[in-house]
């Protein structure tokens, strides 16, 4: 997640750089073409033009609305998962009363959530479990498609063996259950893509609108046309851009729901509870952007 107010121009060159320097050369050949070669039907009416830029706009616009829906509810969904997971700590240290049980089910929440990010992001979780769960388990668990979801189970499993009492059972139970209301949220938005109208179409209308533009405004900007249609072109590629970014939350890329940091606050909060000493810290930004 990039932090706000750290953009700079260097940034922000590099984020369109490369569709932004292929559309200042065309800018550049249409220019040179119209002052060059005799080539009036290089005009392009502006009325036309107008309202397809408004049209590509508009349509980028409500693309960028969807993709940010599903960046914010990615975002909802770890923040309950942390309420979840400090609530579950909680209420194993304060109603069951074998100590090293309640300490287990607070570890195992720990390796839960790091393996719920690194299967969101398909990676491997065996080397940040190696160091959260037993060998056998690890073994075990390399058979299981859902590792995160197998982890949850095995707890609900060591719960039911303390022999609560029915009510507190109930009460955990349902804690367990918001667990994996939100796990199932986040696998949701992580196999559902965009339609392929939000994914594709507005790159194509965008980049189609793109060379369009220097022919609708050399007539009237003349040897400004490089100019003025590189930074109209810039706006438009720049929503293309955003919407591509913010679209999928869990690709381990700097636009994407913070989920390192969150793992680790959950680890932060949990190991406090157990009165463990550790050297963890909460993450820090590197370079503006947090992970």
């Amino acid at each position: 997640m990039i932090l706000p107010g750290r953009a700079h121009l260097g940034h922000i060159l590099r984020y369109v750089g490369r569709p932004l320097g292929i559309l200042f050369a065309w800018d550049v050949v249409v220019t040179v073409v119209w002052y060059f070669i005799p080539a009036n039907w290089l005009g392009f009416p502006a009325l036309p033009l107008a309202l397809l830029g408004s049209a590509v706009a508009l349509y980028l616009s409500f693309r960028n609305t969807t993709a940010y829906a599903r960046w914010w509810e990615a975002r909802t969904l770890w923040g309950a998962m942390v309420n979840a997971s400090r609530t579950l700590a909680r209420e194993a240290l304060t109603l069951i009363t074998d100590r090293e049980t309640a300490a287990t089910i607070v570890r195992r929440q720990v390796a839960y959530v790091h393996a719920l990010r690194l299967h969101l992001r398909r990676q491997p979780p065996w080397d940040d479990l190696s160091a959260r769960l037993s060998t056998e388990e690890i073994e075990s668990l390399r058979s299981v498609a859902n590792v995160p979801n197998a982890i949850h189970v095995r707890t609900a499993q060591r719960i039911a063996e303390s022999r609560l009492d029915p009510i507190l059972l109930a009460a955990i139970a349902r804690t367990l259950s918001d667990i994996s209301n939100a796990q199932g949220g986040m696998e949701r938005i992580k196999n559902t893509p965009l339609p392929q109208q939000y994914a594709t179409y507005p790159t194509i209308f965008t980049h189609g609108f793109c060379l369009l533009l220097p022919i609708g405004l050399v007539e009237s900007l003349g040897i400004y046309t490089p100019l003025g249609s590189t930074v109209a072109g810039f706006l438009f590629l720049v929503l293309l851009q955003i919407g591509n970014d913010i679209q999928n939350p869990f690709e381990n890329a700097e636009d994407d729901v913070p989920l390192t940091t969150l793992t680790r606050s959950i680890e932060i909060d949990l190991r406090d509870s157990l009165g463990e000493t550790h050297a963890l810290e909460p993450v820090k930004p590197i370079d503006g952007i947090l992970w």
